[in-house]
């Protein structure tokens, strides 16, 4: 599974980049810290899943959920946030978020969700 960070803290993207490593048939495609680059990245790249900040240097990350999940449906995308308000939960939910956690309660979530994720877009056994 192809995965693309949205996350404008180094400190954040570096994190998740270890997580991921982790994770056989996971691979980071991509990372960026800005909307408007993280747009125009998604749709030039082939990610199949998302981890996305709510609240990024240039803008709302639930804006670019919205506009993601648009032109790509079919993208799995987890917010992280540190604004992890039930208005930003019900928020992301609306636009589409597969999966909302805060980052100082959730963040050791992230690989079980990706494995699951993962896991769910194999073949499965017929037999």
């Amino acid at each position: 599974m192809n995965l693309f960070i949205v996350e404008d803290s180094p400190y954040i993207q570096n994190r998740l980049i270890r997580f991921v490593e982790e994770l056989p048939d996971i691979h980071v495609v991509g990372v960026c810290g800005e909307v408007h680059a993280a747009y125009v990245e998604i749709l030039a790249s082939d990610a199949e899943a998302m981890i996305l900040d709510v609240q990024l240097s240039d803008g709302n990350g639930l804006q670019l959920l919205k506009n993601i999940k648009l032109s790509k449906p079919e993208i799995k995308v987890v917010v992280l946030t540190n604004h992890a308000t039930e208005a930003n939960r019900m928020q992301a939910l609306r636009a589409g978020a597969d999966g909302f956690l805060d980052k100082s309660t959730d963040f050791e979530q992230i690989p079980r969700i990706l494995h699951d994720w993962q896991q769910s877009t194999l073949p499965q056994n017929l037999n």
